[in-house]
């Protein structure tokens, strides 16, 4: 239900206290608003409910205070801006910002990492959004906890008539006051917020009597972020190191960072989330470093996008600089205290020698020209002429140096589409798309076409061609929706994106993701890569239709994942993850098995993943299976032992024996150093896959190295609605495996592989050749002798049938 109001727009059960029946009467000034969630018998707390104030945040009125009264353990509070449409939690949306109180993590178009964190609040507590700097493309927010800076981040809203200061809620029960934008009676000042209340990691402190902030955890790169940026009146500032490493003399690092992470990521080399910088020679305690800015004499506006020269000091001397291009808001000093170096202190300046501006003045105009045809370089570059697409004629691109516009009127015609002719390569590999407006109706479908394609055919449903159909959220390739992830379904607010993960001769590799989350991955057969076209095919049943394009030209970089971060693994859609015991609560799945899969393959750098058996399980209760398989199944289906697309572990029957809760099982992949030669080459490369069980290794098999490599999956049976991750041993030594076992290994496997390719006379001898080579398909398990295959099965519709045979040795 929404509530019509001059003042408000109020979603869901919320209720104003004391609303004057005079829609149009003003806030009072000082005066707090008082709101109340939830105070029906009947309130739906899995639905978001929303209020927003209708008058927007302007440079006159940036700021508005939360303080929180009442809030039940599971209630969710976030405090933000957003577009006056938003359904979704404030943050959790495109384009807004939202302060959570459940976790304490601010999100600001759908994304979470930062320098800065933010504190969980509650009852007692109260929170502020302030609008530090409203941009032309971007603008700059400093949240607020109990008075105190605690984080910073971009809102990316490029339109100022849609910052509407906005609270949501859901989970349960919560009252507030609010002190909305016009009743402020005075802003906070940001311009002297003394150092002390510099923002630092909740494992930091400061400490007052000796100025120092401390890494008492000695953790690593924990950060301390000044609240406000360098600019005419905060020249620079300088760090003290108050503790090196007495092994080889390094300190804290020290840099310049932005407010969070830029979107796009930018693609001028001129341009940088972060700047550090380190010492040549052994620090000693009482060094200082110091970083600085210096803007043209004729700079109006000193947090407006501009080039400027970021200057280092060593012990008060500049020994460094650098031309950038400033992002909007400017640049904020950062600095990341480290298990060796948990001391420093930081102080703020702003007079420079007459002699050290001279300096700057002529570093400054030595180095802009060479700058500025970088800058040039990278427009031409990021240039969108309309000659490099193809599209149906009901389209039309509004095309900026920032944003390009995919637009469909209100129209009869209901398939679309809109094709980028200049392809996906390994230096720009990812595009995304963000759903701005679109009906309930509309089918908005991602992928990889070629120029060949017949474009009223959605990406997917054709050969060679990848798609994600955001409608049904099925991932497309060849015109098969078959795989470990069966993808999200999205709506308007989302975003979604395409990275080719994999490039190779034969099939590339492509990685699906919603809201900056990986979701799953395909293949694509596709080999001519100057055709790797970004395709949106769009079937809108007549209705307007808008969306952003962010095309790959205009992405330097796609988003990183963290193998050991739960939340960056591909899951099905609904689960939900307990973050500090490190489970996966799945959804009901009654009828089917559900999949997990990590968002990269297994390498060098990360070649063993496992599981816990939390729960008890038996013969009618099986446990978890895990596996390692390929991006999607390979097709046709393999013939040898030695190419499979699957290696499955399910701990059922025989094997189930000598297993017990509390147990961990895995799988890890060694990569041999003889094989390595073949890598990129025609050769195919193999590798020993092994299964461990509390990491002891007790089966091992040989494969060649499928195409992306082999990702690690687990698999939930319809008993299993919760899965626990051991995140501690993602990269392991193989010294259960000497260099005598491993040639050992790998030459009976290619005496093998040597065996199964030998021609055949007829169908006796092939089945007595496949016999030679079949396996001793025997493991160990905690010492004891069992079936590597399963004997239960469960529909699923995933990339994991049951357990083939195949070459393995026992150790």
């Amino acid at each position: 239900m929404t509530t019509t109001d001059q003042r408000y727009r109020i979603v869901g059960d919320v209720t104003v206290r004391g609303k004057t029946s005079t829609a149009t009467s003003a806030f009072s000034k000082g005066k707090k608003v008082e709101i109340i969630y939830g105070n029906k018998k009947t309130t739906d707390f899995d639905n978001v409910s929303i209020i927003q104030s209708r008058q927007p945040l302007t440079p006159e009125s940036p700021y508005f205070v939360v303080e929180v009264y009442k809030c039940d353990p599971d209630a969710i509070l976030a405090v933000g801006i957003a577009p006056i449409d938003i359904n979704l939690h404030t943050g959790q949306y495109n384009n807004s910002l939202g302060y959570h109180n459940n976790t304490g993590r601010v999100y600001t178009s759908w994304k979470v990492h930062a320098n800065t964190l933010g504190l969980q609040y509650g009852k007692g507590n109260t929170v502020a959004v302030y609008v530090t700097y409203f941009g032309e493309h971007l603008s700059t927010a400093l949240l607020y906890y109990d008075n105190f800076p605690v984080a910073t981040r971009y809102h990316f809203e490029t339109n100022k008539e849609r910052f509407f200061p906005t609270i949501t809620f859901s989970g349960g029960r919560v009252e507030i006051g609010v002190l909305w934008p016009e009743a402020v009676e005075q802003l906070p000042s940001i311009s002297d917020i003394p150092v002390s209340q510099w923002i630092r990691a909740p494992m930091g402190t400061y400490d007052a009597q000796t100025g120092f902030f401390e890494n008492p955890s000695r953790l690593e790169d924990l950060p301390v972020q000044a609240p406000v940026p360098l600019g005419k009146t905060f020249r620079y500032f300088v760090v003290t190191q108050q503790e090196v490493s007495a092994t080889d003399g390094k300190g804290a690092s020290v840099g310049l960072a932005t407010y969070s992470p830029l979107k796009p990521t930018p693609t001028c080399t001129l341009m940088k989330d972060y700047y550090t910088w380190f010492a040549k020679m052994k620090m000693k305690v009482g060094n200082t470093i110091g970083w600085g800015v210096y803007y043209d004499d004729n700079c109006e506006d000193d947090k407006a996008e501009q080039l400027c020269l970021v200057y280092v000091m060593f012990n008060k001397l500049i020994v460094d600089v650098l031309f950038v291009l400033q992002p909007e808001g400017g640049f904020v000093p950062i600095v990341l205290l480290q298990p060796y170096a948990t001391k420093v202190s930081i102080a703020k300046k702003n007079m420079l020698t007459a002699d050290e501006l001279t300096k700057l003045q002529g570093l400054y105009k030595q180095m802009l020209r060479p700058a500025i045809d970088i800058y040039r370089k990278d427009k031409v570059e990021r240039d969108l002429p309309g000659s490099a697409f193809r599209k149906s004629d009901q389209v039309l691109l509004s095309i900026t140096d920032q944003l390009c516009r995919v637009s469909i009127p209100k129209t009869e015609n209901t398939i679309h589409y809109v094709q980028f002719r200049r392809p996906l390569t390994s230096e720009r590999r990812f595009f995304f798309v963000e759903l701005e407006n679109i009906s309930q109706q509309c089918q908005v479908t991602i992928g990889i076409t070629s120029s060949d394609h017949t474009l009223y055919e959605a990406p997917g449903f054709s050969d060679d061609t990848v798609g994600y159909n955001a409608y049904t959220g099925k991932l497309y390739s060849n015109r098969k929706d078959i795989g470990n992830m069966r993808g999200h379904r999205c709506q308007k607010g989302d975003t979604v994106g395409l990275e080719i993960e994999t490039f190779d001769q034969e099939m590339s590799v492509v990685l699906f993701s919603k809201n900056f989350r990986p979701i799953g991955t395909r293949y694509i057969t596709l080999r001519d890569r100057t055709q790797f076209y970004p395709t949106i095919f769009i079937e809108n049943a007549g209705d307007p239709v808008e969306l952003l394009v962010y095309w790959q030209t205009r992405v330097s970089v796609p988003p990183h994942y963290s193998v050991r971060n739960p939340e960056d693994w591909c899951l099905p859609e609904g689960t939900k993850i307990d973050l500090k015991d490190k489970f996966f609560i799945l959804p009901q799945h009654y009828d089917r098995s559900l999949c997990l899969q990590a968002p990269y393959s297994l390498h060098k750098k990360y070649n063993h993943f496992e599981i816990v058996l939390a729960d008890k399980f038996s013969d009618n209760e099986p446990p978890p299976a895990i596996a390692l398989c390929t991006a999607s199944p390979l097709d046709p289906p393999p013939i040898s032992q030695f190419k499979q697309d699957y290696l499955r572990f399910w701990p059922t029957g025989d094997a189930a024996k000598y297993l017990k809760q509390g147990d961990k099982i895995g799988w890890g992949v060694l990569f041999p150093q003889d094989e390595d030669s073949k890598v990129g080459k025609n050769n195919e490369q193999l590798i020993i896959c092994y299964l461990t069980v509390n990491r002891t290794v007790g089966y091992v098999r040989v494969l060649y190295q499928p195409v992306g490599g082999l990702y690690p999956v687990v698999i939930a049976p319809p008993n299993v609605n919760r899965i626990k991750m051991d995140f501690s041993a993602t990269r392991i030594s193989t010294q259960d495996f000497t260099p005598e076992q491993i040639k050992t290994i790998l030459s009976d496997a290619k005496q093998q592989i040597e065996a199964e390719q030998l021609p055949t006379k007829n169908s006796q001898s092939t089945t007595g050749k496949k016999n030679s080579i079949q396996p001793n398909n025997k493991l160990t398990i905690n010492g004891h002798q069992s079936d590597m295959n399963s004997t239960t099965n469960y529909y699923s519709d995933s990339n994991v049938p049951a357990t083939k045979s195949a070459a393995c040795i026992i150790l």
